[in-house]
């Protein structure tokens, strides 16, 4: 039996809020690059454009972490870590 989207039925507790899914086109996003300090979080603010997968070189075998991010915090990151650990798709 195959299932279909409208064969099944969401519960209120199941619903997908879109905003968390990464990669809808929902406008003009923006760069999420922590420019904050040792206390708070803040984000850069810009317009993204760069969908950035990093992977840790630490050698501790760290998940790929994934941001999104503007042209200058791209060119940033790639000054400060290894440039076969970065991977930059457009949005």
């Amino acid at each position: 039996m195959v299932s279909t989207a409208e064969s099944r039925s969401l519960d209120a507790d199941q619903a997908v809020d879109l905003d968390e899914l990464a990669g809808l086109d929902r406008g003009r996003q923006r760069c999420e690059c922590d420019h904050g300090d040792d206390e708070a979080y803040a984000a850069c603010g810009r317009k993204a454009k760069w969908r950035v997968s990093i992977d840790c070189d630490c050698g501790e075998n760290h998940p790929r972490t994934v941001e999104i991010l503007c042209s200058r915090c791209l060119r940033t990151l790639r000054q400060t870590q290894d440039q076969d650990s970065i991977t930059a798709r457009p949005l």
